[in-house]
């Protein structure tokens, strides 16, 4: 039974829910229609005209396509970049000025820090066929392991070689300390040697030897030419296979005395080691001196003097020997005429 004082339901019925609501198009000028639904519901009151915008919201797949592609873009990116950078690193490049720069990239693959090069922790290894364009300068020590090979000119101003091979090479001032071993020496200027100076092997000098201290020879001796000496000491056996050919300044001669007789007259050829006196007997000799040789060099102590008359017997005799000379006696007089004394001195 039916209250009639119960409240109607506001909601709407099964018939009025299924029943289709027609939409008309309308313009920009229309007003909005005034009657309500069907089925004799007022119309709502219009309500303030609002502008909307559509918006688009993607689906969780499009999203994450797209984050993919920017991902994949990214990674793209990142490693063409980086091949590009690690191909720059390897190289060496010359800035300005001839300066020689290093990347990062070398400095991590060679061991090197940030820290300046150049501190006792630090090592720079430079790998085989490496070229250095500009100037390279080196504060510390250098040590090359292997062959150092010099193209062009190389200048020092002060070197020390363990082992020095080569070619044409041109020194201005060679100091040479210790042991050296030449195959080949070519001097076209002086050659002083202050230490002890060892040849073990053949010695061939073509011009003038001079030795101003003394010489000594411990072997054989070979002059092919003249020997000429001016002081020559022999411990051992001095062998000669020639001739003895004796030079040098001629010593004074004067008459002994009575022994030359009248108007006699004495001459002298030779040096001091060998020559001969030529004497020339006048009227009325007599024994005695007959000549007085006095030598241009003296000796260091007195030498021994032979004396041989040429061609006349007579009893000839040295008397007055003495570093400085000696003189020539007879033993009786002799008939007038000339001459000859043949003398060899030796100390």
């Amino acid at each position: 039974m039916e209250n009639p004082e119960a409240p109607q339901s506001s909601q709407p019925t099964l018939t009025e829910i299924q029943t289709p609501v027609v939409l008309k198009p309308r313009t920009a000028n229309a007003a909005p229609p005034s009657e309500g639904p069907a089925g004799g519901q007022p119309a709502k009151p219009p309500q303030a005209k609002t502008r909307r915008h559509r918006s688009y919201r993607p689906s969780h797949k499009a999203t994450f396509i797209g984050l993919a592609a920017v991902i994949a873009i990214l990674l793209i990116n990142a490693v063409i970049l980086g091949l590009v950078l690690k191909g720059k690193s390897k190289t060496i490049g010359v800035g300005v000025n001839g300066k020689v720069t290093l990347s990062q990239g070398v400095l991590n693959q060679i061991g090197v820090s940030n820290n300046t090069i150049g501190e006792s922790s630090d090592e720079l290894i430079v790998v085989p066929n490496s070229q250095f364009n500009g100037k390279l300068k080196v504060a510390g020590d250098t040590n090359i392991g292997g062959q150092l090979f010099v193209n062009n000119k190389l200048s020092g101003s002060d070197a020390s070689l363990t082992q020095l091979e080569a070619g044409n090479t041109s020194l201005q001032q060679l100091n040479v300390s210790g042991a050296s071993t030449l195959s080949g020496l070519n001097l076209r200027s002086n050659l002083a040697v202050t230490g002890t100076t060892q040849l073990q092997g053949a010695v061939t000098i073509n011009q003038l030897l001079t030795v101003n201290n003394s010489l000594n020879v411990v072997g054989n001796l070979s002059v092919g030419g003249t020997f000429s000496a001016r002081s020559f000491t022999s411990s051992g056996t001095f062998t000669i296979g020639g001739h003895v050919i004796t030079t040098g300044a001629s010593p004074g001669v004067g008459p002994g005395g009575p022994a030359l007789g009248s108007n006699g007259t004495v001459s002298i050829s030779g040096n001091d080691a060998a020559g001969r006196i030529a004497i020339n007997i006048g009227v009325g000799a007599t024994s005695g001196t007959l000549a007085n040789v006095a030598f241009h060099t003296q000796f260091g102590s007195v030498p021994r003097i032979v004396i041989s008359p040429n061609g006349v017997a007579g009893s000839f005799y040295v008397l007055n020997s003495s570093v400085g000379g000696f003189s020539v006696g007879v033993g009786g007089g002799l008939p007038p005429g000339g001459y000859a004394i043949d003398y060899i001195v030796e100390q």
